[in-house]
């Protein structure tokens, strides 16, 4: 998918016998696989990508987003007719509509590109590396070439590793499964795909052990490529398709929109220089508010074995990494067991990391029920939720929660919101209709980077969580604050609300200030 297509069947076969395949074929059988490979792939695309490189969206307001796309074909865009139809004019614009700012595309990615190479594309783009966000899509040619994996994971890692120095962020898609091109023939494609999954293994462990948000290829987009190929590969068979970007480019956008988050919080906060928690104290910057993380974590927190194979499950099946942060969790568990919980609603499964963790703190007979829109989220949560031994007390249904919720009866005891946030106000309705009085309401990602303090945001899920927090505030069903996070995440924050008895006025003096927040 990702080297140009008159190399990529004589170098297969090379690698193939480098491999061993004289143990599943002679080498004449395989020279003869290649040779046939390379008389039905041809040169139809050329060795030149479509030129995406512009403004994007330039009618939205603001400084525009600086993207820059790294890596090989793919990442160059090989294959797409048209410019919106690359995998950076499609990151471009998906960018932009997250953002509700314009997005200006810089592509240093290179046809026929080994990872060895990208430290010559970040010194080609100059001035531009210095991006908010980096999309880094390389490995094909390092299969086919037949670099040693340790290398070329190396080679990534550097290249991660520079960029972030210089503050940018960084999200690495890992080497497509070359066991979905059509064209070469077996048994050279198994080996191939062979190949490419080991070094998507790597990849993943150097790139994020170097700071990237990491999306597995593989087991994104990798099995529509091989269940629709006509649809998601482009005229030779071995690029994608304009469909088959749009499928790469969705699989992309949500690490790409979290990375950039990420990178704007950081950007912001560098900025204010004069902050300081007290002499001698290090500046709130990204580095180091997820070293006190992990320094919480690390005293607070125990290790839970489930709960972290639960995340390795969720990163391995594609699930995009929002799951909440370990000292997140562990406070859920806490709120369990501070309001006596025995029935909890969760609204958002995902993996089912923040299940597991408040399943932990329930009783033996208490019961959760969490809400899943995605069939495969729930899918890969349930396995997670049995292997943590908590699935006789955790239900997963499937569904959009609008749609689920009015079927819902109460009471619960506390209810955790963690799904789309341009639906908070009516997630928050149904959790006043089956919450106890004095149940436990929490809200989930209600800073948004510090998004949330723009009045004139076109985000929807910033207006969402807006909105979310103004009915806090002037409902009278509930009494309610919110805190800032830095942690492991991000900068984010979450919503903490007691359901209030119709019959009561909230106690206390703050409960006394509701309304005028």
């Amino acid at each position: 998918m990702t080297t140009p297509p008159a190399r990529i069947a004589a170098a297969l076969g090379g690698a193939a016998l480098s491999l061993g395949a004289v143990a599943v074929a002679s080498r004449a059988v395989l020279a003869h696989q290649a040779g046939l490979a390379r008389e039905r792939i041809g040169k139809p695309l050329g060795e030149l990508a479509v030129d995406a490189d512009r403004l994007w969206r330039r009618s939205y307001a603001g400084e525009p987003v600086r993207l820059v796309m790294l890596g090989d074909s793919l990442a160059a865009g090989l294959g797409a007719d048209r410019r919106k139809d690359t995998l950076g004019g499609r990151l471009a614009r998906g960018l932009a509509h997250r953002a509700h700012r314009p997005v200006r595309l810089r592509t240093g990615a290179v046809v026929g590109a080994e990872s060895a190479t990208l430290d010559g594309q970040i010194d080609a783009l100059g001035p531009d590396a210095r991006a908010d966000v980096a999309v880094i899509v390389v490995g094909g040619n390092d299969v086919t070439h037949r670099v040693p994996v340790d290398q070329a994971a190396r080679s990534l890692a550097e290249a991660v590793e520079r960029l972030r120095a210089m503050g940018c962020a960084v999200v690495v898609g890992t080497c497509p499964d070359l066991g979905a091109l059509r064209p070469v023939p077996q048994p050279l494609r198994s080996l191939a795909s062979r190949a490419s999954r080991s070094l998507a293994a790597a990849q993943d462990a150097s790139a994020r052990a170097a700071g990237a948000r990491v999306v597995s290829l593989r087991r994104t987009v990798g099995p529509v490529f091989v269940e629709r190929p006509d649809e998601m590969f482009s005229l030779d068979r071995f690029h994608p398709s304009a469909l088959g970007y749009r499928r790469t480019a969705d699989a992309l956008l949500p690490a790409l929109a979290a990375a950039l988050d990420e990178s704007l919080a950081s950007r912001m906060l560098a900025r204010v220089d004069a902050v300081r928690l007290a002499e001698g104290m290090t500046d709130p910057t990204p580095d180091a508010w997820r070293r006190t993380d992990a320094y919480l974590a690390g005293i607070l927190v125990e290790r839970d074995d489930a709960l972290e194979d639960a995340v390795e499950a969720q990163n391995a099946s594609g699930l995009p990494p929002i799951e909440v942060s370990p000292l997140s969790a562990k406070l859920l568990q806490l709120l369990v067991r501070i309001s006596g919980a025995r029935r909890v609603l969760e609204v958002g499964t995902l993996g089912g990391y923040s299940a597991i963790a408040m399943a932990r703190a329930l009783p033996p007979d208490g019961y959760l029920l969490s809400i899943e829109a995605e069939p495969h989220n729930a899918e890969v949560a349930r396995a997670s939720i049995a292997r943590a031994g908590v699935d006789d007390r955790v239900e997963v249904k499937v569904g959009r929660a609008a749609e689920v919720l009015p079927d819902v009866d109460g009471p619960f005891d506390l209810v955790f919101i963690d799904a789309d946030k341009e639906s908070n106000t009516l997630y928050l309705d149904h959790a006043a209709r089956v919450g106890r009085p004095g149940a436990v309401v929490v809200v989930d990602n209600v800073v948004r980077a510090g998004r949330i303090a723009d009045p004139g945001t076109e985000d929807e899920q910033v207006a969402g969580a807006q909105r979310g927090l103004e009915m806090l505030a002037r409902d009278s069903r509930f009494d309610a604050t919110a805190l800032q996070t830095l942690d492991a995440k991000g900068w984010d924050g979450l919503a903490i609300a007691v359901l209030v008895d119709p019959g009561d006025s909230p106690g206390g003096a703050a409960g006394g200030s509701r309304g005028h927040h």
